[in-house]
């Protein structure tokens, strides 16, 4: 009955420490909501590169609607960024910023 007990305890203590120090806040999580639009639409573009270069097929369209999802997800996360109070999810977007323009730089999705 002890050991129920503890184990029992011990999980909610667990359950606590996780809760405050690896929750996310709103503000993250709305950084975080564009990090995984851009990170689909990076697989969408890079997918339709491969197929195109290993099939020979046009991927034209599909490479098109990853540019325009990764051009609204950076112009959403600058309309993010000038709302966000906290320094935790300023940083997160900034460092998603720095992701979107890499790639970008990379990939000439300016030039589409």
């Amino acid at each position: 009955m002890r050991a129920i007990i503890f184990i029992l305890i011990l999980a909610i203590l667990g359950f606590l420490a996780y809760t405050i120090f690896f929750s996310l806040t709103e503000e993250e999580k709305m950084v975080k909501a564009l990090e995984g639009d851009f990170d689909k639409a990076v697989g969408n573009f890079l997918r339709a590169g491969r197929t195109m270069a290993g099939t020979g097929l046009d991927t034209t369209s599909d490479v098109d609607d990853a540019v325009r999802t990764i051009k609204k997800t950076e112009k959403d996360l600058q309309e993010l960024m000038s709302r966000l109070t906290e320094e935790s999810a300023k940083k997160k977007a900034n460092e998603l910023e720095d992701k979107i323009r890499e790639f970008s730089k990379k990939n000439d999705i300016d030039l589409y």
